[in-house]
């Protein structure tokens, strides 16, 4: 069996998966999978392929590269493309604050969010999660992993934390 084939061939088949789950199903030890995943991690960086391999929220997963997202997009009909600038204010809000009640989004805002709030629901962007007697706005874990935020995210702090906040 070609290792790198097979662990490549079940992040195909899943929609994510952990290395744990690559372990137990492949019955190989975790640096050899790992190994797997560097090389495959290395060989999707180049630029004869159309995705890239990432973990993001400890699954391994194909991601689209950013210059054939326009393409993909128009056979997968992705809800996210066009959000305004007041639904992409409330969305960078939700990622630097993590999970706040609607009281804060409005006080950010200035003005009642009543209607961002429900139409970024609906596209699937955030959710809203009951505390107490109030609820909790966050980003959805869908949006999070198809926009791979985290891994920008990763690769911004980096940035930062390499160069001293320098560009």
């Amino acid at each position: 069996m070609q290792l790198k084939a097979a662990v490549e061939a079940l992040i195909l088949a899943s929609n994510g998966i952990t290395l744990e789950r690559l372990v137990r199903i492949l019955e190989k030890e975790p640096e050899e999978i790992k190994r797997a995943l560097e090389e495959l991690k290395k060989e999707y960086e180049n630029e004869a392929h159309g995705v890239v391999l990432r973990e993001v929220n400890g699954r391994y997963r194909f991601f689209t590269k950013p210059e054939y997202a326009d393409f993909v997009s128009k056979l997968s009909g992705r809800k996210y493309k066009n959000l305004t600038d007041t639904q992409m204010e409330v969305v960078a809000l939700l990622l630097i604050s993590g999970p706040i009640p609607k009281s804060e989004i409005d006080a950010f805002r200035g003005k009642d969010s009543s209607a961002v709030l429900s139409s970024l629901q609906k596209m699937g962007v955030i959710r809203k999660k009951r505390k107490g007697k109030s609820y909790l706005y966050q980003l959805s874990p869908s949006f999070v992993e198809s926009t791979m935020l985290d891994e920008i995210l990763k690769e911004v702090s980096q940035k930062f934390s390499s160069d001293g906040g320098e560009s």
